[in-house]
């Protein structure tokens, strides 16, 4: 029993598969139009399925004609079904559209109210209003026609009343019928648009954040911009004063930067730029943070460190950039920095503190180069 089982289950899943591929395949317009084509084949079918099984009580209890009409608006759902596969979805949808006011509306007219066949109108309307290819002007026309058609059908058929004498079991296969059939559509509609909209904010998102990151960093070295490294010095000046946390600014400079720029060429000034901005990265892990200032100049945080101890990190990196080769083609470019560094105070304020600093790294240019002044 059990291999059975297993076999069965195995070729349902199989064939199942085979259905969702068959569902999922691209129609004639183009992949953009899959979305659509799946939505409208999901519902054709279950609309076409729904009309042939509610017409076998119809038939048992004898009303021919409203199960004969079932049937014809199950052809009706199919042919929107095919549409969507040769190359005329938005006709499909267009069609598929109509049948879904029209058929419900002469059902209920034939068969009265409590059928229930004039819900699908309401199906209609969230349709109508979850496709975005649909001009808002357009949506709100068919939606009072849609309206319109619904109250009159209210108004037709308590007025009129011609409701169907089931027995009670077939009443009850009626009903369950259409519970089954009405959720079954809900569900789609939800899952459908649930996904699309999930997928739009999802690409939103994305955009977002890369404009954000975009905003953020700085292009060539991917390091935080000038924008953002002042939001932080602003941020570690209000934590100072709540805290007393200390923090010291350094700038450094790449030494005779425009010569390298007039002698191997501004691809390889680019490469030297990426090259030191990966080890001031590497440098600064779990330290504080680093930006490009602009330029060649590169401005860095140390947090809870005093002056002493980040001059002694920056020597090291000094001296491993001094003894650190730039390869760029043919052409091997060495390098040298020369930085300024200067302790936060709540008198001087971050912007005298940058400026000492940048007093600091002049200093050093001007006394030699290749150095860090404290």
């Amino acid at each position: 029993m059990r291999r059975l089982g297993a076999r069965i289950g195995k070729a349902i899943m199989k064939y199942w598969h085979k259905f969702v591929t068959f569902m999922n395949m691209v129609p004639r317009e183009g992949a953009e139009m899959r979305d659509l084509a799946v939505f409208i084949r999901s519902l054709s079918l279950i609309y076409l399925f729904y009309f042939i099984i509610s017409s076998i009580p119809l038939f048992a209890t004898t009303y021919y004609v409203a199960a004969i009409f079932e049937c014809l608006c199950a052809g009706l759902f199919l042919i929107s079904f095919i549409f969507t596969f040769r190359g005329k979805t938005n006709f499909a949808m267009d069609f598929f559209g109509a049948v879904i006011v029209a058929a419900p509306t002469v059902l209920t007219l034939v068969t009265g109210w409590k059928t229930n066949f004039q819900w699908s109108l309401i199906v209609e309307i969230l349709v109508l209003y979850f496709t975005l290819e649909i001009n808002k002007n357009v949506k709100k026309q068919l939606f009072r026609v849609i309206s319109a058609t619904f109250i009159i059908i209210a108004f037709i058929t308590h007025v009129f009343p011609n409701n169907l004498d089931f027995s009670l079991f077939w009443g009850i296969c009626f009903h369950v019928i259409s519970a089954i059939f009405y959720a079954s559509v809900i569900h789609v509609i939800a899952f459908f648009y649930s996904n699309k909209f999930n997928a739009a904010e999802e690409n939103l998102r994305d955009v977002n954040n890369r404009l954000r990151e975009m905003a953020s960093t700085d292009a060539l070295t991917s390091l935080p911009n000038r924008r953002v490294m002042n939001e932080h010095l602003t941020l570690l000046a209000y934590t100072y004063e709540l805290s007393n946390d200390p923090f010291v600014i350094a700038i450094a400079d790449i030494d005779f930067f425009k010569k390298i720029n007039d002698t191997y060429g501004h691809e390889a000034g680019d490469h030297v730029l990426q090259g030191v901005a990966a080890i001031f990265r590497e440098t600064m892990k779990g330290k504080g943070m680093v930006a490009r200032w602009g330029g060649e100049e590169f401005l860095f945080v140390f947090e809870n460190v005093t002056g002493a101890q980040a001059k002694a990190v920056l020597e090291g990196m000094r001296d491993r950039i001094e003894k650190t080769p730039f390869v760029f083609g043919e052409d091997t470019i060495h390098i040298t920095l020369t930085l300024g560094v200067e302790d936060y105070s709540l008198v001087n304020g971050v912007e005298v503190t940058v400026s000492k600093a940048d007093d600091k790294l002049y200093q050093g240019k001007m006394t030699g180069r290749n150095k860090v002044v404290y």
